[in-house]
């Protein structure tokens, strides 16, 4: 697996981003577009009107969600860019003349960071970060990879004392739980179980149907955010689910399925299809290709071969560790890499 920061990095570095984020209940017709006076940003500002116009920048994802609570395209906007005053007409076209509602304005500092529904629940990665890490210090956990961005949290960490076992011979596999979750609308606050290939550090993010925590961030109307206590009570459900999906039995179920897994047959077509089906690069599919001992040149020219799912799923959360893939892709390959794995095993057929 890839390493990410440190422990105590990401923890300082959340604490000092809390200290300067701030949330406002708002209805819509208090915000108002301007032109951002900075010739290297593209994006415009946001002013609300309740603060004298100050003016807060804009990112490609807060223009997104503006976009949507006022039912306008997102792509047509985005192609106005260069042309500041025509993107400022047309969204404040918009916010006077679409009906008024509240709506949840997440800042820090000076920079938009979200605009989200009234009815958002807030999960702070502070609140999951810090409750995570303590259950998984009184479970004894290792700690493999901790990842923090500004905005989305990712904790994943194995218990070898615990959960281990062998798929074949030789192949040592460690259980264990990845947490995710994201304060500004993007995913939900996610617990899944997790496997740790020791043969080659593969990391790999286990299909939900078998066992996932999932709370949406979506609650009752606030009209102020200092109201909403509803994210302490998630937090609880959480860590319960933590020590649910690290229950020995959920792993043996885990482990009897990649073992399965190397008797399911996949043909190289399914491969290539497979790439297209999840929009991966040429590059990915031809790292996929050479992963499994294959190129994918020669695929090209007629030479069709047979692998298994076992092999497929570990070369694609073994590209997941190159150092030329960024820290989402790398969650998307892990993830894509169980989806591949425990497809149509015992476990997939009783959900």
């Amino acid at each position: 697996m890839k390493k990410g920061s440190t422990i105590k990095t990401m923890l300082e570095t959340i604490k000092w981003d809390n200290e300067y984020n701030f949330d406002y209940i708002l209805p819509l017709s208090s915000l108002h577009v301007s032109e951002n006076v900075d010739e290297n940003i593209i994006y415009p500002n946001l002013d609300i009107k309740r603060n004298l116009h100050v003016p807060y920048k804009m990112t490609d994802h807060s223009l997104g969600q503006l976009c949507h609570k006022l039912e306008i395209g997102t792509s047509y906007i985005r192609k106005c860019l260069p042309f500041p005053e025509l993107v400022e007409k047309n969204l404040n076209h918009w916010i006077e003349n679409t009906k008024d509602r509240n709506l949840m304005v997440r800042l820090n500092r000076q920079t938009v960071r979200a605009i989200l529904s009234d009815r958002y629940k807030r999960i702070d990665n502070e609140l999951v970060a810090v409750k995570t890490l303590d259950m998984l210090a009184k479970m004894k956990a290792e700690i493999k990879y901790c990842s923090y961005n500004g905005n989305q949290l990712e904790v994943t960490a194995t218990l070898p004392e615990k959960l281990k076992g062998e798929v074949k011979e030789g192949d040592l596999v460690t259980g264990g739980v990845t947490i995710t979750n994201c304060e500004i609308g993007t995913s939900s606050l996610k617990v899944q179980p997790f496997v740790y290939r020791l043969v080659c550090t593969n990391g790999m993010v286990v299909p939900e149907y078998l066992g996932t925590f999932l709370a949406k961030h979506v609650g009752k109307k606030l009209d102020t955010p200092d109201a909403d206590e509803q994210g302490t009570i998630v937090i609880e459900r959480m860590l319960e689910q933590m020590k649910a999906l690290t229950d020995p039995k959920v792993f043996e179920d885990i482990l009897g399925d990649m073992r399965y897994a190397q008797s399911q047959h996949v043909q190289s077509s399914e491969i290539v299809k497979l790439a297209k089906t999840y929009s991966l690069s040429d590059w990915e599919r031809a790292e996929i290709f050479a992963r499994i001992d294959k190129y994918y040149g020669t695929y090209q020219y007629g030479d069709v071969f047979t692998t298994d799912r076992y092999a497929l799923g570990n070369a694609i959360t073994n590209l997941a560790n190159d150092e030329e893939v960024t820290a989402d892709r790398t969650r998307f390959l892990q993830e894509l890499g169980g989806t591949v794995m425990f497809w149509n095993t015992p476990n997939y057929a009783r959900n």
